[in-house]
């Protein structure tokens, strides 16, 4: 969330709002706070037990607002210094660990009813903790009277690692200054005593011995002086109220240390808790897909992937697919096959009788043999040729009938051309069929003349007039037409029997739908890969808030055991100095301590003066010998 508003009404609306919402904390500083509906409603959210805390400007107008508040137990932190070291000008108010609201706005009836404004309202975690650290330096300064531009560190966010050390020597001091303060003794008077006697004789150390017996022989004459125990009433009870006043500060610092503990601790969880809701977000488009910007998710992939599988599945059963192995295929090979090898026996024969035939007639004619009519289709002319022309004519002659075949079958071929396939196909049994008739019909025409001896005179329109025309032309018309339709009925079965031939398009169309299977698989694997990463972080995060909640447990259980022993020591050295109050070694043993050690600082301070180093370091020796 990160709203903008610029009108004056919506922005003191907002913010009433956002504090009514309040579960936890409100802290505000502001520069000018008049406005008592905004006030009261603070007031209330008191009365929730909510924690509220709040800095104003050193501002006469912030007068009524602030006594509003202050009576309704809240605490209110104001700068008193005037404006000589600068104005607190801020204005913002961070509500429960997270919603920072910041802006030009005051809280003030002129800023909502006649200004031009703007707050900013944010649950960024991140800006709140910045903010959170100016309001705590804010307020440490008014509290200790430091000027507002003053960047000294609070101590909450200062290392405390000496702290303890601190508090125990300040505590023992403490009482010592009472003890000094209720003796009436000045160490500094016998510290320049010291000094004095020092310089007077050049350092000896059989003057500091005998002043030194004649300090111990004071402080017991002191011990033992009679208006004693009064001073030891009133020593009594200073210490008793010093210890008790550092007692609750202590537990007042302990509870502001747990209490800055949890806070970091909540914000660095509300931290988490952000990125996890945010990866909590982004793996539900990327399941679900979004539907403001038109992107796919896991979701829409699967529905995609179903309708694909749909589709592929309706339109494979769409084909109505046969079996190309049939006993009628098989019968319609072996049919075809036979009229393959006849037409192939027919032809080879038309070619030996057109053009071998005839010579070899005459070769037996001129041998004074004569081998009388042949026939008019012989079996055997592929063998003959073979035998006489050799394999190459033999395998022409094979294959001749192919040329036939294959003009009355440009199917074979992959012609898809009705108008050219009907054409050749007639081409193939009239013309070709007719000119091969004509040439048999000429040919064997000669032969009869020729074994008569005569010369043949027929022409070619005169064929029409010979049967053997009509036999050749028959006994190869036919057997082309039936090879036809059976290549027809061939062709048909094996188109039958593949889907891609039954119907092309549906057949592109399957294939266009595997292409997007695959396409569709791949970004599904993307999908899953990412879904996989965002579980993997935010079970990552629920782990670290886990060790954040082990880790606020742990560190609220060493505040609370440095506390406590901080308190049990104050009670050692408390009972300690009591015991010696009641017993009078107080003025023996803490006063003469401290009544030697500033005679004896001030009589060594002037030893260097007339002295080298090591026989100020000699002397010093023996003095300190001589106080042991």
């Amino acid at each position: 969330m990160n709203d903008l508003i610029t009108n004056g009404t919506e922005i003191k609306q907002r913010i009433i709002s956002e504090i009514n919402n309040a579960n936890q904390v409100i802290y505000v500083a502001m520069a000018w706070f008049t406005d008592r509906d905004i006030a009261m409603a603070i007031i209330e959210a008191k009365n929730r037990n909510i924690t509220i805390d709040i800095i104003l400007s050193s501002n006469a107008q912030n007068e009524t607002v602030k006594l509003m508040l202050k009576g309704a137990g809240i605490k209110v932190h104001a700068f008193e210094t005037g404006d000589v070291r600068g104005i607190m000008h801020h204005k913002f108010c961070l509500i429960d660990n997270k919603i920072s609201i910041n802006g030009s706005y005051n809280y003030s009836i002129n800023a909502s009813n006649n200004n031009v404004e703007n707050i900013q309202v944010s649950d960024d975690t991140r800006i709140y903790s910045q903010f959170l650290t100016e309001f705590e330096r804010l307020r440490y300064n008014i509290d200790h009277n430091i000027g507002v531009n003053n960047t000294s560190t609070p101590p909450s966010q200062q290392n405390q690692t000496t702290q303890p050390v601190n508090i125990i020597d300040t505590f023992s001091q403490q009482l010592n200054n009472l003890v000094y303060s209720s003796a009436q003794i000045n160490t500094e008077e016998y510290r320049k005593k010291g000094y004095e006697h020092s310089k007077e004789n050049q350092g000896s150390i059989d003057i500091f011995r005998v002043e030194y017996n004649n300090i111990k022989e004071e402080i017991k004459t002191y011990a033992t002086d009679e208006g004693l125990s009064s001073k030891k009433n009133i020593l009594t009870s200073n210490i008793s109220n010093a210890y008790e006043s550092t007692k609750t500060n202590l537990e007042a610092e302990r509870q502001d240390k747990l209490t800055t503990e949890k806070r970091n601790n909540e914000l660095e969880k509300r931290q988490i808790k952000d990125r996890i809701s945010e990866l909590k977000e982004e793996k539900s488009i990327l399941e679900s897909g979004n539907q403001n910007t038109a992107e796919k998710g896991l979701l829409q992939i699967n529905k995609e992937i179903e309708k694909n599988k749909i589709e592929r599945r309706s339109l494979e059963q769409s084909f109505v697919i046969k079996k190309f192995w049939t006993i009628g295929t098989i019968l319609i090979l072996l049919a075809l096959g036979t009229f393959i090898f006849y037409l192939s026996v027919f032809f080879a024969s038309a070619i030996y009788k057109v053009f071998f035939e005839g010579n070899i007639i005459r070769t037996s004619l001129e041998s004074g043999m004569n081998p009388g009519i042949p026939q008019l289709v012989d079996a055997n002319a592929i063998i003959k040729i073979f035998k006489q022309q050799g394999v190459l004519f033999g395998f022409i002659a094979s294959l001749f009938f192919l040329i036939p075949v294959l003009l009355s079958n440009l199917k074979i071929l992959g012609s898809e051309n009705k108008f050219l396939n009907n054409t050749m196909f007639l081409v193939g049994l009239l013309i070709f069929d007719i000119l091969v008739s004509t040439m048999v019909a000429i040919n064997t025409d000669e032969i009869k003349c020729l074994l008569v001896g005569k010369q043949s005179t027929m022409q070619i329109w005169e064929v029409v007039k010979q049967g053997e025309f009509y036999l050749i032309f028959t006994f190869g018309m036919f057997p082309l037409i039936l090879t036809h339709f059976l290549i027809d009925y061939i062709i048909n079965a094996y188109k039958k029997s593949k889907k891609e031939m039954v119907d092309a398009e549906k057949n592109k169309n399957i294939q266009i739908l595997d292409e997007e299977m695959l396409d569709l698989n791949v970004e599904k694997e993307s999908l899953t890969n990412r879904i996989k990463e965002k579980e993997d972080l935010i079970s990552d995060n629920n782990s670290k808030i886990l060790n954040l909640e082990i880790e606020i447990n742990g560190n609220e259980n060493q505040i609370d055991n440095k506390y406590s022993e901080l308190q049990k020591q104050i009670k050692t050295i408390f009972d300690e100095f009591n015991a010696k109050i009641i017993s009078g070694k107080i003025f023996t043993d803490v006063i003469l301590d401290s009544v030697v050690s500033a005679y004896k600082s001030g009589f060594v301070e002037h030893l260097p003066k007339y002295y080298a180093t090591d026989e100020v370091s000699s002397r010093v020796k023996e003095i300190e010998e001589s106080t042991i």
